[in-house]
């Protein structure tokens, strides 16, 4: 890799690129660590700062980790690459609250029937605990955001596809708040949603779903600001 001959945005793209061919060749898993700034710049013959920068990048991907003073890191939260992309895109095209409740809606009724098809008699089991803790929470008046949260993720979890379990669950950490807020105000309805939606599921009928999303999300939409 010639760095004097590349603009240096292409060259931080191709030092970017080589560092992820280095990981898939290496076989380097969450929580293993990189080699060293220096390792790679004699390895790919660019300089530190070269390095530093594709590093940034990945960082932004969620494909990597840097921990300050001391190493960078395969990434044990890739779902954080796709969360600064949708926090990106919030933060610089202010949508209006109906765009962003089609968007979630769409997301979580794609997910959602995925599961119906592929989930398996564990996955169900553990939706229906994430469901009864909702119910316990509700029941004794403390029921928190975490407890939506934890359901949807593990109707994620069903899917058994690692794209959207990665999409999903940074968009359920985005919504958290203003899904605490909708299900403070009323949290019998809450409730009542997400039993119409696992009673879909257990049918295995996708209409059904995809009805109680749909319901849900226009309720949750009236508290977004």
């Amino acid at each position: 890799m010639n760095e004097k001959k590349t603009p240096r945005k292409s060259l931080s793209r191709q030092v970017m690129d080589s560092i992820q061919e280095l990981i898939v060749s290496r076989d380097l898993q969450p929580g293993d660590a990189l080699p060293t700034e220096k390792q790679i710049a004699e390895e790919l013959g660019v300089s530190k700062s070269s390095v530093r920068e594709a590093v940034k990048m990945l960082e932004a991907l969620g494909i990597v980790e840097i921990r300050r003073g001391l190493c960078t890191v395969i990434s044990e939260n890739p779902e954080q690459g796709y969360l600064n992309v949708i926090l990106s895109h919030f933060y610089l095209q202010s949508g209006r609250s109906e765009e962003l409740r089609e968007f979630r809606r769409t997301i979580e009724t794609a997910y959602t029937t995925l599961a119906v098809q592929t989930a398996t008699e564990e996955d169900v089991e553990k939706i229906r605990q994430a469901l009864e803790q909702f119910r316990t929470h509700v029941e004794e008046g403390r029921v928190l955001p975490e407890d939506d949260v934890r359901l949807h993720n593990q109707i994620l979890y069903a899917t058994h596809n690692s794209f959207l379990i990665g999409l999903g669950v940074a968009l359920n950490s985005l919504l958290q708040e203003s899904i605490g807020v909708a299900i403070e105000a009323n949290p019998a309805i809450a409730l009542r949603d997400h039993e119409a939606i696992f009673q879909g599921f257990l049918l295995r009928r996708p209409d059904l779903v995809t009805d109680a999303i749909a319901d849900s999300a226009a309720r949750w939409s009236l508290f977004l600001p």
